[in-house]
């Protein structure tokens, strides 16, 4: 015999809290509690942390990640044209290695967020980069003017939920 639920209008607020949970889920187990803020490196296309952090891979705390200038190296991106947007999730390994995973291109940002991949379990989420319309990645000035960064999962990104991250209250009561 089937059972169902009955249809009361409140899939959206069960929608809203496993969102919530999933984005806890995420930020305490595969991101860091004390984000590092990432900015421009010295090399042309380079991003960087600019202050130490404290990775997490599966809820295990991983080394002390200190400042370090031309982290994730993104020069050999393709550029984006005047009509796109690419996430880029930026990760740190277990060993402290950096690496970033590319999104599909989109027309707007919360879109290039929702198009990034299922985010690797087997590493932590020090932040998001935007790729702007029109990036140059190995262009001198800089990514940071052409693009968004967030210091930690980016709202919107795609973490396996409807809706994708949104940044849990307390963490936003905390920041500010």
């Amino acid at each position: 015999m089937a059972k169902t639920a009955r249809k009361t209008g409140l899939r959206s607020e069960i929608d809203a809290l496993w969102q919530l949970v999933g984005s806890t889920t995420v930020l305490s187990q595969f991101s860091t509690p004390l984000s590092g803020a990432i900015g421009n490196g010295t090399t042309a296309g380079n991003l960087r942390t600019t202050a130490t952090t404290e990775p997490h891979v599966a809820g295990l705390r991983n080394a002390d990640l200190v400042s370090t200038d031309d982290f994730w190296d993104l020069s050999a991106e393709t550029d984006t044209t005047a009509t796109e947007f690419r996430a880029y999730w930026l990760y740190v390994s277990t060993a402290n290695a950096a690496s970033f995973v590319a999104g599909a291109a989109a027309p707007n940002e919360l879109q290039a967020l929702a198009a990034l991949p299922a985010h690797d379990e087997t590493k932590s989420i020090l932040g998001v980069f935007v790729a702007g319309v029109s990036t140059d990645f190995d262009d001198a000035g800089g990514l940071a003017a052409q693009g968004t960064i967030f210091d930690q999962p980016a709202p919107g990104a795609n973490i396996g939920v409807a809706g994708g991250y949104t940044a849990p209250q307390i963490v936003s009561t905390v920041a500010a």
